[in-house]
């Protein structure tokens, strides 16, 4: 029997931590995935947001070709079913119900993806907890913008089941994952470009006879033949879940809307204006390039550093190869070489620091952790290590067919994620369930494993840098939430809007909960939630927020809804005005919508004078009146 004192000894504490080892693991893992299951839901009361969390809700909420632009029905359906099933639910008509629902989405992708790392890939389990972890806070779009979200799913998930399908020679698996691209064509229709991940396989192909050429010897070099048929069955596999799911549901939009509607939806996608900036192929490709290219100036300066501590170490190895003076340790080595070891490792830590300091000095980083500036540049020289990651690793010799088909899934998460949006590398941030655990294991392997001197500088400066990164994404994750149409999204956070169920239990700054708390209680008042609405000035979150459905498009002033569109919207609505008055007489009516204009500084993101002419010539030529006012809207009827 061990007696208590021996338990408090440093022997006995690590003999029964070595004892209870399997316990300790169970009980972290738990928490470990507790943890990344509640940490997306964490902010989901902050913030009141006037642009894309309101716009895609209003969509949901709203659902139909009456409602909807027919190019973003058709092109985001998948996002707009899912997120009209949520609507349904209980409190789905309220922005902390949606908020809740939305939330599972990333909790979700976290949680997977630790138990496939974990599981399947063997990876040390507090690794993947920080990689996901990070990954949840980098997470800065709305959850509500669900096309974003379950784009990210399906890349995710559909590069998880290839490695799975491939690597254990499972048709059904690679198949699935041929499906999730395939729908994920429906997810958003620019998606496209994700069918590229067929290449992975034929990548794979290559390994795996390499892999096969070289192990051993005397191994006869395996049949080229034999090798291709596997390739292209595999290849097949996938064309055809992809195939089905395509088909499934383009047969399904063609009879529930037609074809003719459901394609004119989608040609309209290649009508959006070139001041749309941001949605041509090309602009989303250069838009990486220049990302990625940036970083290069960044890192030769921190290169600097890293030769710095370099040079440092490899002195002191040099030394301490030719003297040993003192008494020597158990390793053989004298007083004067540890001591020279720990200036060595000491000069190392600060050089790392300074390489920080270096970054700060020079304004990339900020402190305002409710803005992007906080962690966008470190996240940029992340992302461009794990680029540098993966090509090492597909062109590593004597690498495992299994972790160079890693490599290459992490770089098509990477540079795929960006490809299909507007938002150039803040996607790839926004998606980094898939390639942060990779480079963070690299990181770990080098700093363990590698023992070369010269590179010594190299991983103090990369350690210092990813652990600073850890640290201001951590601090941004706790701080930031998406209300940057305030003009800034670092207003106080603590007032609640009266008056609006919808808005029930969200905390915003004062001049939002003051505004809605007399706009809500006008509308109610007045009896006008029964009408339709007009909103302009970039608010397209208001039809959702004060429950008013949409004349039409709720977010016209976007470059990518062309003036031509709007004024025909307007014409439309000046007709059916037109017609319910010469038919008055039978009881047919149609009242004018409601317009709101948004006059504080958000309304100046929107620049197209045209589109203002147009709104205020309709508004004078239907005679509305100006009949409510605050310092954010104003309320024509």
């Amino acid at each position: 029997m061990t007696k208590p004192e021996e338990k408090t000894s440093p022997a006995g504490f690590r003999k029964y931590i070595e004892d209870h080892d399997p316990l300790i693991r169970d009980l972290l893992d738990s928490l470990a995935l507790l943890v990344l299951s509640l940490y997306p839901f964490r902010n989901i009361h902050k913030g009141l947001d006037l642009w894309d969390t309101g716009y895609n809700l209003t969509n949901f909420r709203y659902m139909s070709m009456d409602h909807m632009d027919p190019m973003w029905l058709f092109s985001t359906y998948l996002a707009n079913s899912v997120g009209h099933l949520f609507t349904v639910l209980p409190y789905g008509h309220t922005l902390l119900g949606m908020n809740f629902y939305t939330s599972f989405v990333p909790a979700i992708m976290a949680v997977l993806m630790y138990l496939f790392l974990t599981r399947e890939l063997k990876m040390p389990g507090w690794i993947a907890f920080f990689a996901e972890f990070t990954a949840l806070s980098m997470c800065w779009a709305p959850t509500t913008v669900l096309y974003h979200y379950l784009t990210y799913l399906v890349i995710t998930f559909s590069a998880l089941m290839l490695y799975r399908g491939i690597t254990e020679d499972e048709a059904l698996t690679i198949a699935i994952s041929g499906g999730l691209c395939g729908l994920g064509i429906f997810v958003r229709f620019s998606n496209l470009p994700q069918a590229s991940l067929i290449l992975a396989i034929w990548m794979y192909g290559v390994f795996e006879f390499r892999e096969a050429y070289n192990s051993g010897d005397g191994v006869k070099m395996p049949s080229r033949v034999e090798a291709f048929r596997k390739t292209f069955m595999r290849g097949f596999w996938f064309c055809l879940g992809y195939a089905a799911a395509f088909s499934v549901f383009f047969l399904y939009m063609g009879i529930r809307y037609g074809f003719a509607a459901y394609l004119g939806g989608i040609r309209e996608l290649f009508t959006i204006p070139d001041s749309a900036a941001g949605y041509g192929v090309k602009a989303m490709i250069m838009a990486l390039l220049k990302m990625y290219t940036n970083q290069i100036y960044w890192i030769l300066r921190l290169l600097v550093f890293a030769v710095a501590a370099g040079v440092i170490r490899f002195l002191a190895t040099f030394v301490n190869d030719r003297y040993s003076l003192g008494k020597e340790d158990a390793k053989g080595r004298g007083t004067s070489q540890r001591i020279i070891d720990l200036l060595a490792d000491v000069s190392g830590v600060i050089i790392g620091i300074c390489a920080v300091m270096f970054l700060i000095i020079r304004d990339v980083i900020v402190y305002d952790y409710t803005v992007y500036n906080s962690w966008r540049y470190l996240a940029a020289k992340i992302a461009f290590l794990t680029l540098c990651c993966c090509v090492i690793g597909v062109f590593r010799r004597n690498l495992p067919a299994s972790k160079r088909l890693l490599a290459v899934l992490a770089a098509y998460v990477l540079l795929i994620t960006g490809i299909g949006g507007n938002n150039s590398d803040m996607s790839v941030y926004n998606n980094a369930f898939f390639w942060l655990p990779v480079v963070f294991l690299s990181i770990y392997e080098l700093l363990k494993d590698c023992k070369i001197p010269a590179l010594y500088g190299l991983k103090c400066v990369i350690a210092a840098v990813t652990v600073f990164f850890f640290i201001q994404v951590t601090l941004f994750g706790f701080n930031f939430a998406f209300c940057e149409a305030t003009g800034g999204s670092g207003a106080e956070r603590s007032y609640t809007a009266g008056d609006n169920p919808t808005l029930k239990g969200i905390r915003m700054s004062y001049e939002k909960s003051a505004c809605f708390t007399g706009l809500s209680a006008y509308i109610q008042s007045n009896g006008l939630s029964d009408r339709e609405l007009i909103s302009f000035g970039y608010i397209p979150a208001m039809p959702f927020y004060l429950q008013m459905t949409p004349a039409f498009n709720p977010w016209p002033d976007l470059d990518s809804y062309s003036a031509e569109k709007m004024a025909r919207e307007l014409d439309e609505i000046t007709a059916r005005v037109d017609e319910s008055l010469e038919g008055n007489e039978v009881g047919e009516y149609y009242e004018k919508p409601v317009i709101i204009i948004c006059i504080s500084d958000n309304a100046s993101v929107s620049d197209n004078e045209t589109k203002w002419k147009m709104i205020y010539d309709f508004i004078e030529k239907e005679d509305y009146k100006l009949t409510y006012t605050d310092s954010l809207f104003a309320v024509y009827e």
